[in-house]
């Protein structure tokens, strides 16, 4: 996971930095939208990823996000 994930994003989306960006922003908001609603699984966290074209691996990287760190 060394590889930064907006430059992952952008290839596997075909997007640009900008796009990517946003793409990232809306998935955290909504996995941000189910976490508040207690309704958070962790099968969301893998459509998340598969959305972004990110490997599954990637599921700790928005679980941190969510946690705060």
């Amino acid at each position: 996971m060394g590889e930064n994930i907006i430059d992952l994003i952008c290839n596997s989306c075909s997007c640009d930095k900008t796009e990517a960006q946003e793409y990232l922003d809306s998935e955290l908001q909504y996995l941000r939208e189910l976490q508040d609603m207690d309704d958070l699984r962790e099968s969301d966290i893998e459509l998340v990823c598969s959305n972004l074209g990110l490997d599954l691996d990637y599921q700790e990287y928005f679980i941190n996000r969510l946690a705060g760190a």
